[in-house]
């Protein structure tokens, strides 16, 4: 166990600061004499409801996690398990207790249990407290020792109550009611840790852990791998895996080498494969050429890591300015190679369809001809870097891949509740205390971010981890220019009015700083508001006040440092995103219904709406501005009065675009704003509530309108259903390669024939309006579960490289949108048999040359598992993606590589591995 000093040098360094500012002193002991504003950056809990029973009397029980735990060598340990995904199903018949009356969203509850293991007795005392995380709302506690209180976000800590008896047995139970349910074991997060009432802290060894869950929560079994009773979507399985590959692997089993070798990624818009080859084996060199230094230095590491080096094959690489717009020409003869770009990105897109011919240990190229250009302008990856902090080289890796396959825009989603991660050198407490995650008491023994932001999404009490860090300027400005010259734009994300908590608690903590806590021309909230709301996420504090002096003075400083920091790197901040998703109180929405309705239904949680309000309702900032402001004539219109001034303020530092999520824009057209350019990501569900219309209305009213749906293009969602893959899966059970593959962007409705929705059942879709087209696409990835850099790869890839083909190249089997044409699971209006060989050959190209090249650059992609069957008494192997090495073990430990014809008789485990063969994939047991 690792035991924490509460009263850390930089705690009672940062109280003396805050001391002196606000005219306090400290006391003797060092942490008595905080001055009282510092309250502001204090947190009172809440005590969850309980029902004082004992746990082991009721079906809310499970001896499983009991004797898990008890198997542990750890004196001291936590152990979290799934009792019941299906909360109605805990309760008796007939009974006064259901999910919807205890509050659930969506009348939808699990049962869970907290195990705690004290083999020496040393909670017996009952002077401590366990903190803990839990991205499900906690709706009761069914205990007669122990209560549990909520403090904000995802932060809970457990405590005894007066009926505490000890550890004689060494095992206590909690049970837990909470909401929703918990599908995959990432929803599990770690580090719990024991406080005692002198402060003394202790992590609790087994929970203290990234990557692997078993340590400190029980698998997810059985009927509580479905979301609901009788979910048609089969959980994932060696068989189901076998069918759903067959085609593909039969497909590329036609494939030459050739085809294969000559197969770009991502496909151009036309490839003529000649019959000669061009020995490469000497290298070739950029240098010389119409391309920019810094571009050529890009190719040129590109080229290395591939293994060439050397300059003997002759190149040509010039711009052309008479070809048609963003296109490019390559031709590879037995002679030599000639690149041709309209201009100088197009050039380097044909450099890159160059290096994507090699293939790893190849040194010839086969001869080709190839005319190319995007099918969209916007072909963008967005990556959440303030749940979790990623690092700069993280980042770069990234970029270099993004490169290869011609995606050009980076969208940094730089702040949120649980962090803001770019330096702003005027604003210091942005990062000394927005940048940071760390665990401090007050006085008072109540939670308070005095020294950096409360511990959230399992970063626990130390600031050693992915919850703590951020990029200086010269950091940010060095990836800026790393990024221009692999031709690919960052575009800033910060995000406001909700998902803003860093920020509204960094700017308290300036306030004090500069002596006034209450200053609304510092802060971004409104001292005086009581408004009573909860986020989506859990806060009660994150959202910034529209009506404040402050908001704007933040805002205006903000944008004027990015866009100074594009001024150093030498390049035009083209947009400035400003988020602007779910400012709302989730009680206030379709999930909850009002206790006193007269006309309730089942499905939505009872909550009395008297005791909760709409965000800003009781600020009298907010109050006073409706009242003076003709423009505004209630709380509903502040939000866009808000998006106005942003944008004003955008246009002002001669910003062409402003870009945000398109819930904010909803009552907005583009000529209410002041930026030359508005553009919108939509994220809205196109399986569920007719999502693939609305988009439309957006494009049709001039927004550069970017397809970003979540049940197709967030890769933080599973690879499969299996509770060991990571990620969240709100609006999907799982996104493969193989789905963002055959994703048809500029059809929406075609993909209802071509996949299933999340409760894997057929969808229907109609187009009920024009569309204007689209200017892009772009994948997401949300980091609330990627902790590590290998989490963060796993996640990405392969499916970035999915993402790339379809934001470059349309296929042949996608139909043009029509309004009024209908899309089903029942009609045949898409060519799947196109579908099929399309990814057959995209899959075999992958396997034999990308993930290659993956491999050589160390990044640590997903080995998708394989299927098999045993038919006939015989092992057959197959894998979505075809040509990785595949194995078989008789033991569960010990592999064995996979030839056709291997007998099934003992056989317990298949596995794969990655296309060099050195890295092992997960490996699942076959069932008897």
């Amino acid at each position: 166990m690792n035991k924490i000093p509460l009263k850390s040098t930089l705690l009672l360094s940062l109280v003396s600061l805050l001391a002196a500012a606000c005219g306090g002193s400290d006391s003797s002991d060092g942490d008595a004499g905080f001055p009282a504003d510092v309250s502001t950056l204090s947190h009172t809990s809440t005590a969850l409801p309980r029902n004082p029973v004992d746990p082991t009397a009721s079906a809310l029980y499970s001896e499983v996690g009991r004797t898990k735990a008890a198997a542990m060598t750890d004196s001291l340990a936590v152990v979290y398990e799934v009792v019941e995904n299906h909360g109605g199903d805990a309760f008796p018949s007939g009974g006064n207790t259901s999910c919807s009356t205890l509050a659930a969203a969506y009348a939808s509850c699990s049962v869970t249990n907290l195990h705690i293991k004290d083999m020496n007795g040393v909670l017996n005392d009952g002077n401590w407290k366990i903190y803990f995380h839990s991205i499900r709302r906690i709706l009761r506690v069914d205990s007669n020792e122990f209560s549990v209180s909520r403090v904000n976000g995802d932060l809970n800590y457990l405590e005894p109550t007066d009926a505490f008896t000890g550890f004689d047995d060494s095992i206590k139970t909690i049970a837990l009611v909470t909401e929703f349910n918990h599908l995959m074991e990432s929803d599990f997060m770690p580090r719990y840790w024991l406080v005692r009432n002198d402060g003394e802290v202790t992590l609790i060894g087994n929970t203290d852990e990234d990557t692997d869950e078993s340590r400190y929560a029980v698998a997810i079994t059985g009927e509580n791998r479905k979301s609901f009773n009788g979910e048609v979507t089969p959980i994932a399985s060696a068989s189901s895996r076998f069918q759903q590959n067959a085609a593909v692997q039969s497909a590329a089993d036609q494939l030459t080498d050739r085809q294969i070798q000559a197969r770009i990624i991502p496909q151009p818009s036309s490839i003529v494969i000649g019959s000669g080859d061009l020995d490469i084996g000497s290298g070739f060199s950029f240098v010389g050429t119409d391309l920019s230094a810094a571009s050529v230095a890009a190719l040129q590491a590109r080229q290395s890591s591939l293994g060439l080096t050397g300059a003997g094959t002759p190149l040509s690489a010039m711009i052309d300015p008479t070809l048609a717009p963003d296109t490019y020409m390559l031709e590879v003869e037995t002679g030599g190679i000639s690149l041709t770009g309209v201009d100088e990105t197009a050039l380097f897109h044909a450099a890159q369809s160059l290096l994507a011919l090699i293939q790893p240990g190849v040194t010839t190229l086969p001869a080709v001809t190839v005319v190319d250009a995007p099918r969209f302008a916007f072909r963008g990856m967005h990556i959440d870097v303030a749940r979790n902090f990623h690092s700069l080289q993280s980042l770069q890796r990234l970029l270099d891949q993004m490169a290869a396959y011609k995606l050009n825009k980076l969208h940094l989603h730089l702040s949120d509740d649980e962090g803001w991660r770019l330096q702003i050198a005027s604003l210091p407490e942005l990062t000394d205390i927005g940048a940071r995650r760390a665990f401090q008491l007050d006085t008072a023994g109540n939670v308070t971010e005095i020294g950096g932001l409360m511990p959230q999404l399992g970063s626990g009490p130390a600031s050693n981890n992915q919850g703590t860090g951020f990029y200086t300027r010269a950091q940010f400005v060095e990836l800026l220019r790393y990024a221009a010259a692999r031709k690919i734009d960052i575009i800033p994300e910060f995000d406001m009015p909700a998902h803003a908590r860093a920020a509204v608690v960094a700017m308290r903590a300036r306030a004090l700083n500069l002596g006034t806590a209450d200053d609304v021309f510092v802060r971004l909230d409104d001292p005086a508001d009581t408004s009573r709301y909860l986020t989506i996420q859990h806060y009660d504090d994150g959202i910034l006040n529209p009506c404040i002096p402050g908001t704007y003075e933040f805002i205006d400083t903000v944008i004027a440092e990015v866009k100074s920091m594009y001024d150093d790197a030498g390049l035009t901040l083209d947009i400035f995103h400003m988020g602007g998703d779910e400012a709302r109180n989730v009680f206030m929405g379709g999930g909850f219904q009002d206790v006193n309705s007269t006309d309730k239904v089942t499905w939505r949680g009872d909550i009395d709406r008297s005791e909760w309000d709409f965000p800003w309702a009781r600020s009298p900032a907010c109050v006073s501005l409706i009242a003076s402001n003709p423009d505004i004539s209630s709380r509903e219109d502040l939000q866009s009065y808000f998006v106005r001034e942003v944008a004003t303020r955008v246009a002002a530092a001669d910003i062409p675009a402003m870009y945000a999520y398109h819930d904010i824009f909803d009552n907005l057209d583009t000529s209410e704003l002041a930026t030359q350019r508005v553009g919108v990501n939509y994220w809205q569900r196109i399986s569920a509530e007719e999502g693939y219309n609305p988009i439309n209305g957006f494009s049709n009213r001039g927004y550069e309108t970017v397809v970003s749906v979540p049940d197709f293009l967030y890769f933080d969602f599973p690879q499969e259903v299996n509770p060991e893959e990571r990620g969240y899966y709100w609006a999907t059970r799982y996104t493969d390669t193989r789905k963002v593959f055959g994703f048809a962007p500029e059809n929406l409705p075609q993909n209802a024939e071509t996949s299933v929705d999340r409760e894997g059942l057929d969808w229907n879709a109609t187009g009920d309006t024009p569309n204007e087209g689209f200017l892009g696409m772009q994948g997401m990835l949300w980091s609330e579960t990627v902790r590590t850099p290998e989490q963060f790869d796993y996640m990405l890839f392969p499916r970035l490289i999915a993402l790339a083909e379809r934001a470059w190249s349309r296929a042949t089997w996608e139909l043009d949108y029509n309004p009024g044409q209908n899309y089903s699971g029942t009609t045949d209006w898409v060519d799947k048999a196109a579908l099929t060989r399309d990814y057959a050959g995209f899959s075999a190209a992958l396997t034999r040359k990308e993930l290659r090249k993956l491999d050589l650059a160390g990044l640590y992609y997903r080995i998708p598992v394989p299927g098999a069957s045993t038919a006939g008494g015989q092992l057959s192997m197959n894998s979505d993606l075809p040509g990785l090495p595949l194995e078989y073990s008789l033991d569960g430990m010990n592999f064995t590589t996979y030839t056709p014809g291997v007998s099934a008789s003992g056989v317990v485990a298949i596995r794969a591995r990655s296309a060099d063969g050195q890295r092992a994939g997960r490996s699942e047991v076959l069932s008897p």
